[in-house]
């Protein structure tokens, strides 16, 4: 009995596997089976192997329960994971690249992406994913996103009149608002889509103006800038995360509201990828494809994220119009590693010379 999408009859006959000297090599192979002669030799090759090793950067709130669904959904399969923020994955993925030491299957690639191509260590997935409903934005060869994660400007509702509040980034860094808006220590996300639509010297003169003429409150963390003005410590944030406001108003009732910026929207997809050399290969992609499934979907975003499967609608109703209008947003991601290192120079320059004199 061949298998539909990525369930199993446990008693049928394991299908033949192909032979393969390398995970691209394998993963070409899969890709010219018809698709239920595939997905039965990726479950029946993932159910053999019995576990995938995946270093992730999202808060064990969020991937802990789709870890869960995955291990019920597949007896016999074990998610074996470390978890810390990106830039730590990175350096520990990358230090074993580099000593040849092949751990992990599936990585968050963070900003990490040109240094992890250069490297070889990205395998083409082939595009092997459970369905083809998957929007093109949210794929890349050897990359894939699984949630869209907007910045935006939110503000205290106990402090400011909507009729007030900011409405674009340009706003921010007019008189009205010095001393009062809060922005990270390490807003790269915001500088590098600035960077991307507006260029080097409008983002320049934005950051200078806004960290040093306006006297911006430098915060490190953004759920913790989000908690601190819920708290009233400052009527405005810069660049909080869309779906964490939501979550807190729907949740917690909390006096803040989000605003979509008028001149610039940033949109994150926090990229994946699979070892080119991973130890677990076929357990790589069925995790793969139960994270791009709608049941995964549903799991992951119920703790908030925005889910990319259009099938699966997000827990908090304001969120869908990122999705549909996701052609507006400047969305950044995979292989915006010069502007993620244009914008290291700007933090650099304007934000930890404050930092140093506290």
């Amino acid at each position: 009995m061949m298998t539909t999408g990525i369930t199993s009859s446990f008693g049928a006959a394991a299908p033949e596997l192909p032979q393969y000297k390398s995970v691209d090599e394998l993963y070409a192979a899969l890709a010219k089976l018809p698709f239920d002669q595939r997905q039965a030799a990726i479950l029946a090759g993932a159910l053999k192997e019995g576990k995938i090793v995946t270093y992730e950067a999202n808060t064990e709130e969020s991937i802990g329960p789709v870890f869960k669904g995955f291990e019920k959904k597949y007896p016999g399969m074990e998610v074996e994971f470390f978890r810390t923020v990106a830039e730590e994955i990175v350096v520990k993925a990358m230090t074993e690249v580099q000593a040849g030491r092949w751990i992990w299957d599936t990585v968050s690639i963070g900003s990490a992406y040109g240094p992890l191509m250069k490297a070889k260590a990205l395998a083409n997935h082939q595009r092997l994913f459970p369905d083809n409903k998957i929007p093109k934005q949210f794929e890349g060869d050897y990359w894939f996103g699984t949630e869209l994660q907007p910045l935006i400007i939110a503000y205290n509702t106990n402090l400011l009149k909507a009729s007030a509040a900011p409405k674009s980034y340009m706003e921010l860094i007019e008189p009205q608002w010095k001393g009062k808006v809060s922005i990270d220590t390490g807003p790269e996300n915001l500088l590098v889509a600035m960077l991307k639509k507006w260029g080097t010297a409008k983002t320049e003169n934005w950051l200078d103006k806004l960290v040093n003429d306006n006297r911006s409150l430098l915060r490190k963390g953004h759920t913790t800038q989000t908690k601190l003005l819920i708290a009233g410590e400052f009527p405005v944030a810069a660049e909080v995360y869309a779906y964490k406001v939501a979550q807190m108003v729907n949740e917690d009732n909390a006096p803040i509201k989000m605003v979509v910026p008028a001149d610039l929207c940033e949109g994150e997809i926090p990229p994946l990828g699979i070892s080119s050399h991973a130890p677990h290969p076929y357990a790589a992609l069925l995790w793969m494809q139960y994270l791009m499934s709608p049941e995964g979907q549903e799991i992951f975003s119920r703790s908030g994220p925005i889910p990319i499967h259009p099938d699966v609608k997000p827990v908090f109703p304001e969120l869908q119009q990122f999705l549909d209008n996701v052609d507006r947003l400047v969305v950044i991601g995979a292989g915006d590693e010069e502007h993620f290192a244009e914008a290291g120079k700007l933090i650099k320059k304007y934000i930890q010379p404050r930092i140093r004199k506290k």
